[in-house]
């Protein structure tokens, strides 16, 4: 499964509008990740009102989204 680190990709199989997820690698500040997702009308407390999720690692991270089940369209 191909993770794209600081790209914004669009969930395909959500059942929420416009589902969108952005990983960040914040390893030199909390040593892991930081995944975001929002949607159309999101309230998470975020600027954007996006939700956030951490991993402490990349093996972590795919176990993230292989358990989240997401199809993810990244930009090219």
């Amino acid at each position: 499964m191909m993770i794209k680190i600081d790209s914004v990709g669009d969930v395909l199989n959500s059942a929420r509008v416009g589902h969108k997820i952005r990983v960040v690698d914040d390893s030199t500040a909390s040593g892991g990740f930081i995944i975001y997702e929002w949607w159309d009308g999101s309230s998470g407390p975020n600027t954007k009102g996006d939700f956030d999720s951490w991993v402490p690692d990349e093996d972590s991270l795919h176990q993230f989204f292989t358990e989240a089940g997401w199809s993810i369209d990244w930009p090219a």
